[in-house]
């Protein structure tokens, strides 16, 4: 899930398993199942780990269900950690995230909506699911609630979302003003659902028109007039379908990121005449081992392999077209070169290159007459891919430093891109480029803030001092009522504290400046809390190296060790020095030491 201003709770995440109690068609083409079973209460797991009782308190929350299939076994599904599940690579394929439309603790229930497909690994099981049949399922490993410093809300999806939609509608607060827009395939799948009195509800017949071919949702949404004030959208449904609107809502609205969710929960890939559904892929936070990569043992695969490697086009026309919003442009209908010319504000001449490559590398396709979305090109338009690729966020430029690498290795200074300032002058001086940096920073660190509030040194401090990327984030997130100081750059003395909390501000420092900053931390407090990310691990993971190659290119200075910071520490004065992990572990900045002075 996207960072969100929605109030977030972080569940360990456990393999638990239920029984289907009760099966009722809401619809024709919606199959709702009712699951409990011992697991959904509190105990003690074959590992010997607490299990926390099942808990889902927001409206979309999901679970990841381990579907059985119609003949042949499963494999194994993985190993129970004591804070998250550790899947088996190759059990995922079986997997499928679906919301929790109701939960019932006093009962020990709750409640998932299956839509029907033609084809699909879940909703075949669901569609002849009886009572007494069982399945495992993890999660919800988060909930998020309802933003109520909000003044309005607009939530929509196709059918697919509707039972979240159906859950906002029904747990909204009576006072709650909003707009909540359904698409469905028929009349006969429109639900009679209770809603507050501020909150309309437009249902869209899509007909004959193929799931996730209609554009009935995209009109219904830009038709939608906000009221005044603050407002939060959430939008669910079919990825490549739903994803333009991202870029309304920011861009044209002007919603901040916070504020919207545009949440891909599944994907067409074929022709409106051969619409084949994938499963939904919310997020994939719980895979710990990537998937085994096919046999490349053959001569001409290493050489194919290697030549990928070489080519340096398809870095810079990814970032280009995310940045230009080629995709989104193309799932709104235009789809020529003059309409994406109008659209991107680029002279047709210089942008078909542009689209030959594209279409070269599958992130478009063209018939001779009209561009379409590819797979690959869906992805270009989610979330997470905008993020990081965007070149309208400086930070992410500051990735094209890796240019001169060459240079950068041979001489010890960084990128001549960067001018003459150092990396941290730099973000000091540019609010822009900063803000960026602190916008990764928050995003890494949804998941970890409720663990670092827990914390003990973090919990028990009657005074915080916080330094750092997204300093603010989370000066607020452990605040809890208690006094909070956020020293500055060029602070020496900082103000008495308990607990200094310090996340990202070692990273592309000298060691002399990386030692003032924790003196200045130890010298004013008893506790220091350091978040990190390290080079730990660059040799297995492509992007840990890549994340060590850029820093190195824009500061000049490699990225320390985890052992290497340790060492800093205890030159900075620290007596002792211990590491703990955060929630889930996923993530560098969940990996935190502890230092006390």
């Amino acid at each position: 899930m996207p960072r969100t201003s929605r109030p977030l709770t972080i569940h360990p995440i456990v393999l638990r398993q239920a029984e289907v109690t009760r099966v009722v068609d809401v619809s024709p083409n919606l199959r709702r199942l009712t699951l409990a079973g011992p697991d959904l209460a509190e105990g003690i797991m074959g590992e010997g780990f607490a299990r926390p009782a099942f808990s889902s308190t927001g409206f979309d929350d999901h679970v990841k269900m381990v579907v059985p299939p119609a003949d042949g076994d499963l494999p194994r599904a993985g190993t129970q950690e004591e804070r998250r599940f550790a899947w088996n690579p190759e059990v995922l394929e079986f997997t499928r995230d679906y919301t929790v439309r109701a939960w019932d603790p006093a009962v020990g229930t709750f409640d998932v909506e299956v839509v029907r497909h033609d084809h699909g690994l879940a909703a075949e099981w669901a569609f002849r699911a009886t009572p007494g049949d069982a399945i495992a399922f993890a999660g919800p490993k988060s909930c998020a609630g309802v933003n109520h410093d909000v003044d309005w809300h607009l939530v929509a999806g196709d059918e697919t979302a509707l039972p979240a939609v159906a859950r906002w509608l029904e747990e909204a607060p009576e006072d709650v003003r909003g707009h909540a827009i359904v698409e469905v395939p028929s009349e006969a799948d429109r639900l009679d659902l209770p809603r507050p009195a501020g909150v309309t509800l437009e249902w869209l017949v899509r007909g004959e028109v193929p799931a996730g071919h209609s554009r009935q949702l995209d009109a219904a949404v830009r038709r939608f007039t906000p009221p005044s004030g603050r407002g939060f959208a959430w939008i669910a449904g079919e990825a490549m379908t739903i994803a333009p609107l991202r870029r309304y809502l920011r861009n044209e609205l002007g919603l901040p990121k916070e504020d919207v969710e545009v949440v891909g929960y599944w994907r067409r890939t074929a022709s409106p005449e051969e619409t084949v559904v994938q499963p939904p892929e919310r997020d994939d936070a719980e895979r710990l081992v990537p998937p085994t990569p096919a046999s490349e043992d053959t001569a001409r695969a290493v050489l194919e392999h290697v030549h990928e490697m070489t080519e340096l086009a398809p870095p810079i026309v990814t970032r280009v077209a995310v940045t230009l919003g080629i995709n989104p442009a193309v799932a709104r209908g235009a789809d020529t070169v003059a309409a994406l010319a109008d659209s991107t504000g680029v002279a047709a001449e210089r942008l078909a290159p542009l689209l030959d490559a594209m279409t070269a590398l599958e992130l478009l396709e063209h018939d001779g007459k009209a561009y379409r979305n590819t797979a690959r090109g869906a992805v270009l338009m989610e979330e997470h891919s905008i993020d990081e690729l965007d070149l309208a966020d400086p930070a992410n430029r500051d990735a094209l430093a890796l240019v001169d690498l060459l240079d950068v290795l041979r001489t010890g200074l960084p990128s001549a891109r960067s001018g003459t300032a150092t990396w941290r002058g730099r973000r000091a001086a540019d609010p822009a480029l900063q803000a960026g940096y602190d916008s990764r920073a928050a995003d890494e660190l949804q998941y970890v803030l409720q663990a670092l509030a827990e914390l003990a040194p973090v919990k028990a401090a009657g005074t915080l001092a916080v330094f750092g990327d997204a300093a603010a984030l989370v000066a607020s997130s452990v605040a809890a009522g208690r006094t909070v100081h956020l020293p500055g750059e060029d602070v020496a003395d900082w103000p008495a504290h308990d607990c200094a909390v310090v996340v990202g501000a070692l990273e592309g420092r000298t060691d002399d400046d990386a030692l003032r900053v924790l003196r200045s931390a130890l010298s004013s407090g008893t506790t220091v809390v350091l978040s990190e990310r390290v080079a730990d691990g660059a040799d297995e993971d492509d992007h840990v190296a890549e994340h060590a190659l850029t820093s190195l290119a824009l500061s000049g200075l490699p990225m320390r060790t985890r052992d290497e910071l340790t060492a800093l520490l205890r030159r900075a004065g620290a007596s002792e020095v211990e590491r703990e992990v955060l929630g889930w572990g996923f993530g560098q900045l969940s990996r935190v030491l502890v230092a006390q002075a």
